[in-house]
């Protein structure tokens, strides 16, 4: 009778398998994580702002956006395109600090005004991800 003293190469290979199954599914995962903290990031960041909002309109009498100087009248409807320049602008008009907002959780973000008692903003990132906050303070996920 001999002993042996090794693993064969079959036993190796179905272990490295099993390890390499097991890691997919964690990276899968762990993306899935990532993301979906991200968007509800997003979606603290838009409350924020609606809180935000509502100091401005008390000071001036309309809402903030990122189209237009800090008290002017809103003009006709206006849109916005959320970029890096709209969300620093945002955070340091509304924060009093451009780097409030993070923009490393991979969202923008911008505000339009179309009349002087409404807004909405709107916050792009993860791809095609959209999420919006609007004077009624609701947060609409149904872009993501």
């Amino acid at each position: 009778m001999t002993k042996s003293s090794g693993f064969s190469l079959i036993e190796l290979l179905v272990v490295v398998a099993i390890i390499g199954i097991l890691s997919a599914v964690g990276v899968v995962s762990y993306n899935g994580y990532v993301s979906g903290t991200k968007k509800k990031a997003a979606e603290n960041v838009l409350v924020q702002i609606g809180l935000a909002q509502t100091d401005h309109y008390a000071d001036c009498a309309t809402y903030y956006s990122t189209a237009r100087n800090y008290c002017d009248a809103p003009t006709a409807e206006e849109k916005c395109t959320p970029t890096a320049e709209t969300t620093e602008n945002l955070g340091d008009d509304l924060f009093s600090n451009e780097n409030y907002i993070d923009q490393n959780n991979g969202f923008f973000y911008c505000i339009y005004s179309p009349t002087v008692t409404s807004y909405k903003t709107v916050a792009k990132g993860l791809g095609d991800c959209e999420l919006t906050i609007d004077d009624t303070g609701v947060v609409d996920k149904s872009g993501c």
